[in-house]
């Protein structure tokens, strides 16, 4: 309990067990969502309010720890790309609005980087850990959810509607990091690429972020293409 509850645990290595406990989670979770599809789209109602539920308890969670534990305004406001992403899920499960799930789905991109490249993620044996886990599963299969239960698609409008609302969050962190020290959207501590300064690696990241928008609205376009070919 005591290292299940420990608010300053070490933090996991790429690729180590942790990490790779993570992923078969996802797969796991992954596969029952696809192999369900069909029992999914007719209880959509269900399965959005059950997962409603999950990432509620998954927020108050995270927040409430912070708060018991100790407050820490460089790392505990809700300004990581994640926990950005975990908003809108709630939104979105909580309205099924489709610009909600644009702007998700975008956003969520870069869950798919912090999950492969983990940077400072807490292990599973701990409630951060979970807390993390819960959070990126949600984020990143919700899209599949979407493409199951509605008609949602990825568009280029969208894109260019997702990254308009970027610009501004990354406005926004950036002015938290300088008040409070901290290191959201990785403009502090930089996990790549260090040797860059800023703002050239502001910019980078800018630049890197409409790339994988790009990247992930072809792969998405792509694989949607040749599923509803063979319906």
């Amino acid at each position: 309990m005591e290292t299940f509850l420990d608010p300053h645990p070490e933090f996991i290595p790429v690729a180590g067990r942790d990490h790779l406990v993570y992923v078969l989670g996802l797969l796991v979770v992954a596969t029952a969502l696809l192999a369900c599809r069909g029992w999914v789209r007719e209880h959509a109602t269900l399965v959005r309010r059950v997962l409603l539920g999950v990432m509620a308890a998954q927020q108050l969670t995270l927040y409430g720890f912070y708060a018991a534990t100790g407050w820490i305004w460089a790392d505990s406001l809700p300004l990581h790309i994640s926990r950005v992403s975990a908003v809108l899920v709630l939104v979105y499960l909580a309205t099924g609005s489709r610009r909600v799930m644009d702007v998700l789905f975008f956003f969520g991109l870069w869950a798919w980087a912090s999950f492969s490249y983990p940077q400072n993620v807490q292990p599973a044996t701990n409630i951060l850990g979970v807390s993390f886990w819960v959070n990126h599963v949600l984020t990143l299969l919700m899209p599949f959810f979407a493409v199951i239960t509605t008609s949602w698609r990825p568009t280029v409008r969208a894109l260019w509607r997702a990254y308009g609302w970027f610009l501004p969050y990354v406005a926004l962190a950036v002015a938290a990091n300088a008040l409070t020290g901290g290191n959201y959207f990785y403009q502090r501590d930089q996990p790549v690429l260090p040797m860059v300064p800023q703002p050239w690696y502001l910019l980078l990241s800018l630049l890197a972020t409409l790339a994988l928008f790009w990247l992930g609205y072809a792969v998405a376009r792509l694989v949607l293409r040749r599923l509803d070919s063979r319906r």
